[in-house]
């Protein structure tokens, strides 16, 4: 008779649970579903975890906050415009590709002039959250062309009209 592949496991929060055990060798099954009695069921253990888990990703979040509000003050950029989840997402994108971007700086492929000129130049005029959202897929290579058009754009440009 062969060992079986899926065990039914009775977990201590009271939900039994088919489990798949193929993925482990035949003499480990019994000893893994043995451990899995004694835990709850994948469910439970989300459900009891969730709390933690938001509050560590909104710490996570926080500091990033909290950094870009560090780079944008010493860049001399101004607030995004836009919903808070797309002011706060926004924000965090447009740190990341101009630390990226300065990395050209950093390596000696760039100089500081460039980085000015080049990228903080227009992205200071970039006000939306939504444009840095939309565009947060291109590669770093494409950031100076996108930068250039966006700075010209009125769309991106709209909270420097209020």
């Amino acid at each position: 008779m062969a060992i079986a592949k899926v065990w039914s496991i009775a977990h201590v929060c009271g939900h039994t649970v088919e489990r798949d055990l193929s993925d482990k060798s035949p003499d480990k099954r019994a000893g893994f579903a043995k451990w899995l009695k004694d835990r709850d069921c994948t469910e439970c253990f989300k459900e009891k975890n969730r709390d933690e888990f938001e509050q560590k990703r909104r710490e996570e979040e926080a500091k990033e906050l909290a950094d870009a509000e560090v780079y944008e003050q010493r860049s001399g950029l101004d607030e995004l415009s836009g919903t808070d989840k797309q002011v706060a997402w926004g924000r965090r994108i447009r740190v990341q590709v101009l630390a990226a971007l300065y990395e050209q700086v950093e390596e000696g492929e760039k100089d500081e002039g460039w980085f000015e000129q080049t990228v903080l130049q227009p992205a200071r005029l970039i006000g939306t959250a939504r444009w840095w959202i939309d565009n947060r897929e291109f590669a770093a290579v494409d950031w100076p062309e996108l930068l250039a058009a966006g700075a010209q754009s009125d769309d991106a440009n709209e909270n420097l009209a209020s």
